[in-house]
């Protein structure tokens, strides 16, 4: 069972099943979860859908009103059409899925596709990964953890230690929290490569993409050429995201190893690669082409009209969005939206690489010790009880969990001997590959937590 490849090993013993997430304390009960009900019918589901990405389409660019009997009507030229899904909310997107893989590739063949006077973009239904999410019905929002709970959790714990890694639970996202961001980061992703698109696979068609207006509704320039080098950025982004085209990256509370419910979701949208491929993109399509490229040159355009237009994509093309504003004027200017379902607020920003690097600096110093997050986390719940921090508007003169982390890990860093490495000590052991310098900030250090030396510090 162990040489499952839904099953880990966890670093304190025992094991966890990645499908189901749920954990097993030894060898025969992990054998007897595998066997299970529960384990086979995931099993089994998981094979379904990857089965139906394999014969799906993501198609965009038809007129607005279009129904999903139109457009099945339109691709059972290929084959029988088992069922088309319409973005309900914004009917910026359908999913048709054929009986056959067969059917699908015909349909990719196929050079050119219009419906309505419209040309339709058509491109293989992205394939993801497979994430178990909560019965339908059942929000994966946690209850607010109340003073009286806090307390008679902390009391059951048998020592100091041991109540400082239950506080990291009972505050840290939950798994059904951290699902839910990163399914929200892939719808965004998706969405967003719609506007901002990178290079194209050969067989698949190259279609309009829709237009969205610049603020100021006057046409910009004919793009140039820009060249812009952005082997540097796309070295410190996650692999998961794609490197041609924009990328959606998040930043911030939610993944630097310090994160608590209720937290924003911050975002970079990186639109480095989509200036580069800019001109390539619209040589390839016609001058009459309804497109966001050929119109809008994002090399010259001012970051106030950027922001308007991601604030616009959002409004229009992301299902759930609501309340959407572009604060140009802020001191890192951003796009702030809510999502419905989900409850969660957030930010899109358009140039923030140093708040990436870092975000990964956090990480590391997360991964580095493991007494590091249950003092952070106990400091920052100390200091609101304090009253010393905890402002409920975002601003204000109380301190901010932010601002507490950098003190406790400065702390840290002070230690005799140390618990964490100096920031000059950091960047003596950063490799080659591991330099960057943003805005004049010299933000080397090793990517890898396992390549720092213990701490010798025992308290």
């Amino acid at each position: 069972p162990v040489a499952d490849p839904d099953v880990e090993s966890q670093p304190r013993g025992g094991f966890r099943c990645r499908l189901c997430q749920v954990s097993a304390a030894n060898r025969p009960s992990l054998a007897e979860h595998l066997r299970g009900k529960k384990h086979q019918r995931l099993r089994a589901l998981r094979a379904e859908r990857r089965a139906q990405e394999q014969r799906s389409l993501f198609v965009t660019g038809f007129a607005r009103g279009t129904s999903g009997a139109e457009l099945a009507d339109y691709f059972r030229t290929y084959g029988d059409v088992a069922t088309v899904v319409m973005d309900k909310e914004k009917g910026a997107y359908a999913i048709v899925e054929l009986r056959e893989a067969a059917g699908r590739e015909r349909a990719l063949a196929e050079p050119r596709h219009h419906l309505d006077g419209h040309r339709l973009r058509v491109r293989p239904r992205e394939q993801k990964g497979f994430v178990y999410g909560p019965p339908s019905g059942r929000s994966p929002r946690r209850e607010p953890l109340s003073p009286a709970r806090l307390e008679q959790e902390l009391w059951q714990a048998s020592d100091v230690d041991t109540q400082m890694s239950r506080l990291v639970e009972l505050l840290e996202l939950s798994e059904a929290e951290r699902r839910v961001r990163h399914l929200l980061v892939t719808l965004f992703q998706e969405v967003f490569t719609e506007f901002f698109p990178g290079e194209r696979p050969p067989p698949a068609p190259r279609g309009p993409i829709p237009r969205v207006s610049r603020p100021s509704g006057q046409p910009g320039p004919s793009p140039p050429r820009p060249s812009c080098d952005t082997a540097a950025f796309l070295t410190h982004s996650p692999p998961s995201f794609p490197r041609s085209g924009c990328a959606v990256l998040p930043f911030g509370s939610s993944v630097n190893g310090f994160d608590a419910h209720g937290c924003d979701l911050d975002l970079l949208l990186d639109l480095e690669p989509t200036k580069s491929l800019q001109a390539a993109a619209t040589r390839d399509l016609p001058a009459s082409e309804d497109s966001i490229l050929s119109d809008i040159d994002l090399a010259v355009t001012p970051a106030p009209e950027v922001l308007e237009l991601v604030a616009t994509v959002l409004r229009r093309c992301v299902p759930g969005v609501r309340r959407v504003r572009a604060v140009p004027t802020a001191r890192r200017p951003v796009v702030k939206f809510c999502h419905k379902q989900s409850g969660l607020a957030g930010d899109i920003s358009i140039d923030n690489r140093l708040a990436l690097l870092n975000t990964r600096f956090l990480q590391l110093c997360a991964e580095a010790d493991e007494r590091v997050r249950p003092l952070v986390y106990a400091v920052r719940l100390w200091a609101k009880q304090q009253g010393l921090a905890g402002n409920p508007s975002g601003g204000g003169p109380l301190l901010n969990n932010y601002a507490l982390t950098l003190l406790v890990l400065f702390f840290l860093q002070t230690r005799s001997p140390p618990v964490l490495p100096t920031v000059a000590r950091l960047r003596d052991m950063a490799g080659d590959e591991d330099r960057a310098v943003v805005g004049g900030w010299d933000c080397s250090f090793p990517r890898d937590a396992a390549s720092l030396e213990p701490s010798t510090n025992t308290e």
